[in-house]
């Protein structure tokens, strides 16, 4: 049974520390069919957060509206601990086309020059800064599994003016991106009355249901 593996294994894992395998084993054999989706959580959970969000305690997450985005960085610049966040830091980015070079100070995801507004939770692929390499790629290359930006960019804009892109970036916990991406993709809407140019028409068909 599945139960008495999983309670084993965390026995043996916790090092025969808190709750003891019985007791495990009792209280799993109640949702034997939900142990696998159970244990990809808590994997998740570790590989996301850490251990300290398995508590009873509440544990405060910063409002993503109270956080402001970096500077641009262009492109091809190379990541550095300066730009404020971790390379694996989920969160939200937007890239930016300025061919005269973009401005000064945190980036605003309303500027007219912003061309995508995306998310990134993947910390195996180094979230927001993976996603910037697949974009490159697929505009630069004839990637197999092109990124759906990238191909957008090459169906907007000459494939040179790559080199004239830039993204700044919003990291925040990841139980957040997915709602404040499309908090950001609203705001776009609400503003120019339509989402930037190399979103999916996806994205903004989710749009208009949340903005009728």
């Amino acid at each position: 049974m599945k139960s008495k593996i999983l309670a084993q294994n965390l026995a043996n894992g916790s090092g025969g520390h808190g709750i003891k395998q019985d007791v495990l084993e009792q209280i799993f054999s109640q949702h034997e069919d939900k142990l696998d989706d159970l244990c990809y959580t808590f994997k998740k959970v570790f590989s996301t957060s850490g251990p300290e969000f398995f508590s009873t305690q509440e544990i405060d997450i910063e409002n993503p509206w109270d956080l402001t985005f970096t500077k641009w960085h262009h492109i091809d610049e190379s990541w550095n601990a300066d730009w404020g966040f971790d390379k694996k830091d989920a969160g939200c980015y937007v890239y930016g086309l300025f061919e005269q070079g973009p401005p000064d100070g945190s980036a605003s995801f309303l500027d007219t020059n912003v061309i995508y507004i995306g998310e990134s939770r993947a910390t195996t692929r180094n979230c927001m800064l993976g996603r910037r390499t697949d974009f490159k790629g697929t505009v630069r290359n004839d990637r197999l599994s092109p990124y759906g930006c990238g191909t957008a960019f090459k169906n907007n804009f000459d494939k040179s003016l790559i080199d004239k892109c830039y993204q700044a970036y919003l990291p925040m916990h990841s139980s957040l991106v997915k709602k404040h991406e499309m908090e950001l993709l609203i705001e776009y809407y609400k503003t120019y009355s339509k989402i930037p140019v190399c979103n999916p028409t996806n994205d903004l068909r989710r749009v208009e249901l949340r903005v009728e």
